[in-house]
């Protein structure tokens, strides 16, 4: 088993989702991490909306850590010294990141913390296709920010595995694990959420 981890250069988890992302660079059948480069002025403005307009000053706060933390050579330093490969696309489907998958004759894809839709030209590559990490409970928790709502609205909170179509969170499901939750910190959730991640994750590679 080949598998190679694909994130986006920031997000909105703790420490950047390097919990997860290092985590995985132990892992026996992981390759590398393909990281697809967001890094954008844009995501200081909304990080400065979360915190001026009180939605969620947290949230915000973090965003700009992580956009400051995605200048440091932190992942790639990670993935050498675990001696596994990393490249930098600007998106999942370009021709570059389909030369990658079948070149390097990968059987599985494992999109984590990204928002691209992957299309059939890079589905249809690896051996066993592609799984995404969502973050909420499928059936019933679908969409962007889902995990958001689901905390803010006192609900259950935690992540799905399932295999990937062309479509959004569509595909069977793996994984729906349930994580207990800081009822008054949202971000801390997620940092417990993206180390159980890690745990799944690297169970499912071993199967």
């Amino acid at each position: 088993m080949k598998a190679i981890i694909v994130t986006s250069q920031i997000t909105f988890v703790p420490e950047n989702y390097d919990r997860f992302v290092l985590k995985m660079a132990e892992h026996p059948h992981v390759l590398g991490l393909i990281v697809l480069k967001n890094r954008d002025p844009l995501f200081l403005l909304k990080a400065t909306y979360l915190i001026l307009s009180g939605a969620a000053p947290r949230l915000g706060f973090q965003v700009f850590k992580n956009y400051l933390s995605s200048f440091t050579n932190k992942r790639t330093n990670g993935y050498k010294k675990n001696q596994k490969k990393i490249w930098f696309l600007d998106t999942i489907n370009s021709s570059e990141a389909i030369k990658i998958v079948e070149e390097e004759k990968v059987d599985l894809i494992v999109n984590a913390r990204t928002r691209y839709i992957y299309k059939k030209s890079i589905l249809n590559i690896p051996r066993y296709g592609c799984i995404n990490i969502h973050h909420g409970l499928l059936p019933n928790q679908r969409g962007l920010m889902c995990d958001f709502w689901a905390h803010l609205e006192g609900e259950k909170f935690g992540f799905s595995i399932h295999k990937m179509t062309s479509k959004i969170d569509d595909g069977d499901i793996l994984k729906v694990i349930e994580v207990k939750s800081s009822k008054n910190n949202y971000l801390e959730s997620l940092l417990v959420a993206s180390q159980q991640e890690a745990h799944i994750c690297g169970e499912l590679l071993h199967e």
